[in-house]
């Protein structure tokens, strides 16, 4: 959101500054006395009331984010900007500091995308709500949160993939789901927990390539592409989990900026996604509309396309400056000003805002629920569920501390000692930092290991001053690890990657390690978005490779945990990790989903080319098989029968039943994971190579048995057309458990094609 260009944020006067955000005193203030202080009333007559007392000038004011205080009226400042993605984080709205110097920071998003688990999303998310309201009560944090990011991670270049899920609209709309449903929702079902806010809307993937930054950029999307493939996370989380806000692009969608789009705003969020909230702008996105995109002429005209599209809250300054004037030529009616903040303050009511703090659990939350023990329990959880073992030579991993005594485990590469790194970005100050290094000493103490570090290289940059040093220990050591990967000046918020190898001299100090070392080579992976593998995957000097993404304040132990095999790790690929000149064939302006003529096609589901690992993949140190809970036959549905149903996508045409038998020799998680390949269809469809439909994350003793359920259901069934329009078409569709399918049945749709919606 923040860029240097438009709001520059210093961490070091976030942390400084107290600020005080006191709730409305609706007991002996100014508004005592008012409707807006009636908790019997409805939420939209109490916020009519409140804005009905303000002046036209009053009202301005509080259409920006950062809201200065009505003292006439007892209305405390207010700032609306307060982030949490993957816990409390350095914004305007949040200081840390004095009985509040930290909170939890878990693994990014991207991390939680590979765990494939939403209950622990579901988890993180109740942890952080709970911290963010502890902060809010000590006027150190305010109730709207700008988080999550459920947006494509369609490129490998994009700078913000980290901040999603991955790559699959399914996975994340499954995400978002568990995420809002823990931030919103608590043990007082009359208030929100917190606001939380989906972004961006829509169509948001590139920060700045080639010469053209997130602010000048027109996403030309097909109707296809915005039904199939950017819409879904959005609809999960506005339709489904009942969202209180959205956040409107810098980017334009076909021609029209995103916070001036009544077609993205007000016709499919508001009336058929239905949501029940504000819209805010990005940070300075309101201005774009003129500035960059040259959509508007004037800043009057500028304050009415964004007011009338549905843009409710400005988080930056344009209508502050220039809605008055927007008053004055009339291209604006004092009712719009109204309903805008109508939708603004109606979900401050639903915050408990207004209301008296007696008999608000959320209002007693204090320092004693932030950075618990529980919270720090689930730190480790998630970072171990997130890491993903792509590569497991020769049964290398897990090593075997207990017949380590007297050995040198070498640790080498840029990532071994990192700190902040681990946080990914969007991140706040963390009670603890664990890192490799420490990880690696806290399983191996009093077990007479040594455990060495050498620096070798800075992750980008040519300086190999180094590579000696690390060399030397590579060479004398019995286990030796490279780890190495990105870091947020090489993908980052306003920062899209032109190259997905390690970045500077990482791989010739790779290369020159193994060649070296007498010992095996592991190497290990810290990164958001993809990097190129292919060397080290296929070199027989390199027994393992491990992904463990930006794991959080306990990456380092989780790490740990699972190369000496305290954790069996499980984690899958949320994203494709593509060849090298993958961005040789495809440029990030093209947002065609499917291949054609300079695009390979984009995700596991349209990609034609063989990727270095596939979206799913990961290994585990035990094995598993499948089998059908119910006799494998051909389904045969008629479409006339599923055109009967009321056009409920949702309805369920069958429930697959899998057996899941750990056949190994150690306990562990498998994720199962659904999916669909529509085959024999007419020509003239272009259906996705595989789809995802369902996954399960499932723990297995040795030997044990368990039944995984997946309900098909009409959408998964549904084609989607160029013009965006859904359809059951008769073919074959082929549903198979596992990457590798290791188990399969096939359904048969019969009759003519038939339009859904």
């Amino acid at each position: 959101m923040t860029t240097l260009l438009m709001f520059t944020i210093s961490l070091n006067a976030i942390i400084s500054a107290v600020v005080p955000l006191p709730f409305p005193d609706c007991q002996k203030g100014p508004l005592a006395a008012y409707p807006i202080c009636d908790a019997s009333l409805s939420y939209r007559v109490r916020a009519m009331d409140l804005i009905s007392r303000m002046t036209t000038t009053e009202k301005i004011t509080q259409m920006v984010n950062t809201a200065p205080a009505i003292e006439r009226l007892g209305l405390p400042g207010y700032e609306w900007w307060s982030e949490a993605l993957h816990g409390i984080a350095y914004s305007p709205g949040v200081s840390f500091g004095g009985d509040f110097p930290s909170a939890t920071s878990f693994p990014m998003p991207i991390n939680l995308g590979a765990s494939f688990n939403t209950r622990i999303v579901y988890q993180i998310a109740q942890i952080i709500s709970t911290e963010a309201r502890a902060f809010s009560n000590a006027g150190r944090a305010g109730l709207t949160y700008f988080t999550p990011n459920i947006n494509i991670f369609r490129d490998p270049r994009w700078g913000r993939g980290q901040e999603t899920p991955g790559e699959d609209p399914f996975l994340t709309s499954r995400y978002v789901y568990a995420l809002i449903d823990g931030l919103q929702k608590g043990d007082d079902p009359r208030y929100l927990k917190i606001a939380a806010d989906c972004k961006h809307f829509n169509a948001y993937d590139l920060e700045n390539w080639n010469g053209t930054d997130r602010f000048h950029f027109d996403a030309i999307v097909t109707d296809q592409d915005l039904v199939e493939t950017f819409l879904p996370p959005f609809e999960s989380c506005i339709r489904d989990a009942h969202v209180a806000s959205i956040m409107c692009s810098y980017n334009a969608i076909n021609g029209v900026p995103s916070c001036a789009n009544t077609f993205e705003l007000q016709k499919i969020a508001r009336e058929s996604y239905h949501l029940d909230g504000f819209v805010v702008s990005d940070c300075g996105a309101v201005g774009t509309i003129m500035d960059t995109h040259h959509y508007t002429k004037t800043v009057q005209d500028t304050v009415a396309v964004a007011l009338h599209a549905g843009t409710d809250l400005n988080c930056g300054d344009f209508y502050l400056k220039h809605t008055a004037d927007a008053l004055s030529n009339k291209t604006i009616v004092e009712a719009d000003i109204d309903q805008a903040l109508q939708r603004n303050f109606e979900v401050l009511i639903r915050l408990g805002y207004f209301d008296s703090p007696d008999g608000q659990p959320y209002r007693k939350y204090s320092k004693t629920d932030v950075n618990t023990d529980v919270a720090q329990v689930l730190s480790v959880q998630a970072a171990h569920e997130s890491i993903v073992l792509l590569k497991n030579q020769n049964n290398g991993l897990p090593l075997k501390v207990d017949t380590m005594a007297g050995k040198k485990v070498a640790l080498i590469g840029p990532t071994a000692n990192a700190t902040i790194l681990q946080q990914g970005n969007y991140y706040g100050a963390a009670p603890y930092i664990i890192n490799p290094i420490v990880g690696f000493q806290a399983v191996t103490a009093g077990k007479d290991i040594d455990v060495q570090f050498a620096y070798g290289c800075e992750i980008a940059g040519t300086d190999t001053s180094g590579f000696e040093a690390a060399l030397q220990l590579a060479r004398s050591a019995d286990y030796v690890f490279f780890f190495g990967g990105l870091n947020q000046s090489i993908e980052a918020e306003g920062l899209d990657r032109t190259s997905i190898t390690l970045p500077g001299v990482q791989m010739t100090l790779l290369e020159q390690v193994a060649n070296i070392s007498k010992a095996p080579i592991h190497v290990v992976i810290m990164s958001g978005g993809g990097v190129d593998l292919t060397v080290a995957r296929d070199s027989p000097r390199v027994d393992s490779i491990t992904w463990m993404g930006y794991a959080g304040q306990a990456g380092g132990l989780a790490i740990a945990n699972v190369i000496f095999g305290l954790y069996n790790p499980a984690g899958r690929l949320p994203v494709t990790i593509y060849p090298t000149d993958y961005v040789n064939q495809v440029s990030m302006f093209n947002m065609n989903m499917r291949p054609g003529d300079a695009n390979p096609g984009r995700t596991y589901k349209f990609y034609t080319g063989e990727a270095v690992y596939e979206f799913g993949h990961g290994l585990s140190y035990t094995t598993f098989s499948y089998d059908w809970g119910q006799p494998s036959k051909i389904s045969v549905i008629d479409i006339t029968t599923l055109m009967k149903t009321g056009y409920n996508d949702r309805t369920i045409t069958d429930t697959y039943r899998v057996n899941v038998t750990n056949t190994g020799m150690v306990a562990g998680d498998d994720i199962v994971l659904a999916y669909v390949k529509a085959t024999n269809l007419p020509k003239f469809i272009q259906p996705p190579l595989k789809q995802l439909f369902g996954f399960e994350r499932i723990h297995l003793n040795v030997g044990e048995t368990q039944e995984v359920f997946f309900p098909l259901t009409i959408r998964v069934l549904l084609s989607v057309g160029k013009d965006g329009s859904t359809w059951l078409h008769p073919g074959t569709y082929k549903i198979f458990i596992g990457n590798d399918a290791h188990i399969s049945c096939k359904i048969k749709l019969v009759g003519i094609s038939s339009r859904w919606a």
